[in-house]
C-alpha cells in the first residue's frame, strides 16, 4: 500500500451534482458517458466523482460528477443538476491508488483516514475518486484533501 501527497488540476468541466444512495456511485457516471453520445462533447480526461456525507443519512451521499471536455460549453437553465466549470483544483491530498490490494475505494478511504490521524493530519470530509482507463480496466485513484496538519515534532 503506497500512500502518496500531491494535487489534482482540471479545466474545462461539466459536472453533474446529486443526492443518492452511495450504493448507486456509477449512476453519475453512465450520466456523463452518454451526455458524449447525445450532445456530442468530447471527453479529455478522466472522470472523477466526490462523495460527501449527507447528514443524517449514512447510506445516501452528495455526488458531484466530473467530466474534463474540450473546451467551454453553455448549459441550459432547465438542468440545475448539471453545470459547467472553468477549472477545478485539489491543492494537496493524501492519495491512493486502489490497485495497491485495497477491496474499493471505500476500504481505501478507511487506510487514508487512519494514516492521517496515525501523522497528525486533519481530512476534509469529501474525497475524490478519479476512474483511469488501462488496458480496458478501470483503476481508481482516491484523493482526500488535507485541511490541517498538526505538529509532528
Amino acid at each position: 500500500m503506497k500512500i502518496e501527497r500531491r494535487g489534482m488540476q482540471f479545466d474545462h468541466l461539466l459536472v453533474y451534482q446529486t443526492v443518492q444512495p452511495k450504493a448507486n456511485w456509477q449512476d453519475g457516471i453512465f450520466l456523463l458517458e452518454d451526455m458524449q453520445l447525445t450532445e456530442g462533447i468530447y471527453q479529455n480526461g478522466p472522470i472523477f466523482f466526490s462523495l460527501s456525507p449527507e447528514s443524517g443519512e449514512p447510506k445516501f451521499g452528495q455526488f458531484h460528477y466530473y467530466m474534463p471536455i474540450n473546451g467551454a460549453v453553455t448549459i441550459d437553465d432547465s438542468n440545475a443538476d448539471l453545470q459547467f466549470e472553468q477549472d477545478f483544483t485539489v491543492s494537496e491530498a493524501l492519495v491512493m491508488r486502489q490497485a495497491d490490494q485495497t477491496l474499493d475505494f471505500y476500504e481505501a478511504e478507511k487506510t487514508l483516514r487512519t494514516y492521517a490521524k496515525e501523522h497528525s493530519i486533519t481530512l476534509k470530509d469529501t474525497f475524490y475518486c478519479v476512474l483511469l482507463e488501462v488496458y480496458g480496466d478501470i483503476i481508481i485513484d482516491l484523493y482526500i484533501p488535507i485541511q490541517d496538519e498538526g505538529d509532528v515534532t
